[in-house]
């Protein structure tokens, strides 16, 4: 416990680094303070590049693949599965989260006109977590021990997405990339179990026959 305590205070120091909020407000064990004072935040550092957008990726954080939009990330035993839905970002689109009440976390999210959902479902002796924020999602099956800091990793990485939407539009036309509607791929859906991650996804959505390397977003974004 005491080191998962120490994670939690390491990422939330990093949000201190690149935001400047208040060290008085950081909780080690209050994950819903530490939701609002993340997500209240823009992440204005930028650490890792994708295609159509950056992202701030935590040190203690590795990539393990990639694949388009999506990519596999892992640290201390727990894989994450980032997926960006750019087609719902370029259009706009907006689906309303229902509250589950029987979930172990259920929460709508809205900062900074940005939307999304917390869901954390028990799964055996885990907990599946789910985050969705500002168009992308990011799952992961933790043990208790490690959820506070997941969780906190977790929001850390969505709050520091920028998009790119010239690079994005050139996408937007290729309807492999309509995945908005797809029920596989919906980030606006919670799933609640691990069934269907990222090999589902990379299995259905890996036939792009253009120079997705010139996609990577390499250049600063720059948000109004």
């Amino acid at each position: 416990m005491i080191n998962s305590a120490k994670k939690v205070l390491i990422v939330l120091f990093v949000l201190l680094l690149f935001t400047g909020c208040n060290v008085t407000d950081i909780s080690s064990n209050d994950v819903m303070k530490n939701i609002d004072i993340i997500l209240s935040n823009k992440i204005k550092y930028s650490n890792t590049n994708a295609v159509g957008y950056q992202y701030y990726l935590p040190n203690n954080i590795n990539i393990k693949r990639v694949n388009d939009f999506n990519q596999e990330l892992y640290s201390n035993g727990v894989t994450y599965y980032l997926y960006s839905d750019v087609v719902s970002y370029y259009y706009n689109v907006d689906n309303e989260y229902k509250i589950d009440k029987k979930s172990y976390i259920s929460k709508k999210l809205s900062y900074n006109g940005k939307n999304g959902y917390i869901e954390v479902n028990k799964v055996k002796n885990n907990y599946f977590v789910e985050i969705m924020f500002n168009y992308a999602k990011v799952e992961a099956l933790v043990p208790k021990y490690e959820l506070n800091n997941s969780i906190s990793n977790m929001c850390l990485i969505l709050s520091s997405i920028k998009y790119n939407k010239e690079v994005i539009k050139t996408l937007v036309g290729n309807k492999k990339y309509d995945l908005s509607d797809n029920e596989t791929y919906n980030i606006f859906k919670s799933k609640k179990t691990t069934d269907g991650n990222f090999i589902d996804y990379v299995n259905e959505f890996d036939n792009y026959e253009g120079d997705i390397e010139s996609l990577i977003e390499k250049d600063e974004i720059i948000e109004d």
